[in-house]
């Protein structure tokens, strides 16, 4: 499911990017711009704002993928511009996912989606 997930993510990250943010608006500008004859530029050249957020959020797909698979930590520019809350909310996920590893090496199987804790109880995330 996680693979099945990245182009969904990819295509989302595209169109926020696209109408939800400056680079894009002016990315299609110019193409519209360039398809009226307003402009006589070459298409590349119009386009290249939408050509960089596609390779944009290729990147930061990948990224994400990496980071939510335990091969990354957070980057620091993430780190600086996120909320305390959702920075502490990454925080408790990447404890548990350890904790669930832990669990599995020390069990030698695999454990159920969701058996995040163990049979003695609830653990505290602090």
């Amino acid at each position: 499911m996680f693979i099945v997930d990245l182009p969904f993510r990819f295509i989302r990250a595209l169109i926020a990017f696209t109408f939800g943010g400056l680079i894009g608006w002016v990315g299609i500008i110019l193409i519209g711009l360039r398809f009226f004859h307003i402009i006589t530029w070459p298409w590349w050249v119009a386009g290249q704002p939408l050509e960089y957020g596609v390779l944009y959020c290729l990147y930061m797909t990948i990224d994400g993928a990496l980071y939510r698979a335990g091969r990354k930590e957070i980057g620091r520019y993430a780190v600086a511009t996120m909320s305390d809350e959702h920075l502490g909310r990454l925080e408790m996920e990447r404890t548990v996912r350890e904790w669930q590893k832990e669990e599995e090496q020390n069990s030698g199987g695999v454990k159920k989606t969701g058996e995040a804790i163990g049979e003695e109880g609830e653990r505290s995330l602090t």
